[in-house]
């Protein structure tokens, strides 16, 4: 599926590769950031995915997504050159090609590391799936896209000054695919108004209405986060006239 050219654009879809996230030894950074952004810029995510470093986990997935017409896929972590580096390997076999050496990939890390030996771990950088285009790396090695797939480094500051330069890439960037939120805190327990909510939810199934209990100190507390199409202002008129229908008291956020 190629978005672009798609009357409808596809959903995206977040992945971050590493034992270590999988194992909940290390917090998710890149996740959070890369699912923000495409929430604030361009569509939100529909999928948000943690794969160990696998190569069979990492193909199988991919191609599950790309069967599912998400675009687009956005890969961090998993592309240098170690042993547990399994993600080149892994999108090319998801895309059912080989990897080889990429003469552009491979002539910017020898310039990179010049005066040090390109020994094994910095030559398998270079090993690409066939076909594939580099996607420009200011702070290190490049990424790559291919097929709705682009692969970025783990580290967040490369990630970061990486993925906004391919927005052009991803497809319409209009208000109308774009969710806006609002986000009310109300005195209240989530059982007294849930039936509402639900109501309100069916009645408007091109947004999402969350219910968020709080605890501790703000027990006996809700906040409702209200996102829709960020064209439709009359959406959010809409729901604030039902929070003031619950005959709730709002409490500032703090």
């Amino acid at each position: 599926m190629n978005a672009i050219d798609s009357e409808k654009p596809g959903i995206p879809a977040v992945v971050t590769v590493g034992d270590e996230l999988v194992l909940g030894e290390r917090g998710n950074e890149n996740s959070r950031w890369m699912s923000e952004w495409l929430k604030l810029n361009l569509r939100p995510a529909g999928v948000q995915l943690s794969l160990p470093d696998d190569v069979e986990t990492i193909a199988q997935w991919l191609k599950q997504l790309l069967q599912e017409n998400h675009f687009p896929v956005l890969v961090a972590g998993g592309i240098g050159g170690t042993h547990d580096d399994c993600t080149r390997a892994g999108i090319a076999q998801a895309l059912g090609v080989p990897l080889t050496r990429h003469p552009e990939c491979w002539e910017i890390l020898v310039a990179r590391y010049e005066g040090r030996e390109m020994n094994e771990s910095r030559s398998n950088m270079a090993m690409l799936p066939e076909g594939c285009s580099l996607i420009e790396n200011p702070h290190g090695a490049p990424g790559f896209e291919m097929g709705g797939i682009f692969a970025f480094p783990g580290f967040p500051n490369m990630l970061q000054a990486m993925l906004p330069s391919l927005s052009h890439r991803f497809g319409p960037q209009t208000r109308e695919l774009q969710m806006s939120e609002h986000q009310v805190r109300l005195k209240t327990r989530e059982g007294d108004i849930s039936d509402a909510v639900r109501q309100f939810s069916e009645l408007h199934p091109d947004c999402k209405l969350g219910i968020y209990a709080h605890s501790g100190k703000s027990w006996g507390e809700v906040s409702l986060r209200f996102r829709y199409p960020g064209s439709r202002d009359d959406l959010k008129l809409e729901f604030r006239q039902f929070v003031e229908n619950l005959g709730k008291p709002e409490i500032s956020e703090p």
